[in-house]
């Protein structure tokens, strides 16, 4: 039976086990011809992979399987695209020779980077069950959202998948979010609708929660304030309240 929890569609296998897929894509981000933002192939790739993978962290499924579907030729974009999507999968420790799977284009010459990227994950509902924000939860913004060519530009500022898989294993987070196109605003309000709760976002925060956070270069977190210190020890990234859950 097949489900959708917010960005992830779920596959249910029996009673046990299941299936989670997320996908991303990106366009006239590159080194060709008519890429908008002039970056090495290698970025393309790594960030691509990182939504993905961070989606399926953030649900707490084990990414099993990679899938990319390259609209470049192999020699020499998807080389470098293919470059940044293993050393994505090398932060999470995942075995890039048996997960990785996919096509590229070798027909028709092309003059702009484009790429999607699906990434199945599984999880073992004996030890999971679905995130939620409880009631007076602070809405925690973890890393800067950053867009284009900030991204490339980042001194340390954002969210990588060494440190989401990090806050994932804390017992005191109820839930978390990578931040996309929408916004911090936008995900803490999906977490707060999960839960059957509202969200309040708080004046003067020190982040912008209604700008893209682009490739998932930060995330918004459930927990309860008294753990606010721990956290911010176990990460080396910008941490900001922004709001609550009511």
């Amino acid at each position: 039976m097949f489900e959708k929890f917010r960005d992830i569609t779920i596959l249910r296998l029996g009673d046990k086990n299941i299936l989670t897929v997320a996908c991303d894509s990106c366009g006239g981000i590159g080194n060709k011809e008519n890429d908008v933002i002039k970056v090495d192939p290698y970025v393309t790739g790594y960030y691509t992979a990182v939504v993905s993978l961070s989606e399926t962290i953030a649900l707490g499924a084990e990414p099993i399987t990679v899938v990319n579907t390259f609209a470049v030729e192999m020699n020499d974009t998807g080389r470098r695209i293919m470059d940044g999507i293993n050393d994505a999968l090398d932060k999470i420790g995942l075995d890039k020779e048996s997960v990785v799977t996919g096509s590229t284009e070798e027909n028709i010459p092309v003059t702009v980077t484009g790429i999607g990227l699906t990434v199945i994950g599984k999880v073992n509902t004996d030890t999971w069950s679905f995130p939620k924000a409880e009631e007076g939860n602070i809405a925690v913004a973890v890393g800067i959202p950053k867009v284009g060519n900030e991204v490339v530009g980042d001194k340390g500022e954002i969210m990588t998948l060494d440190i989401l898989k990090k806050i994932k294993s804390l017992d005191f987070i109820k839930d978390v979010l990578p931040v996309g196109s929408k916004g911090i605003a936008y995900e803490a309000s999906e977490m707060a609708r999960t839960g059957n709760l509202e969200f309040k976002v708080y004046e003067d925060v020190c982040v912008d929660v209604n700008k893209s956070g682009g490739p998932a270069t930060c995330a918004v977190l459930a927990m309860d304030i008294g753990y606010l210190d721990e956290l911010k020890q176990m990460v080396d990234i910008p941490v900001n309240i922004v709001g609550e859950f009511i």
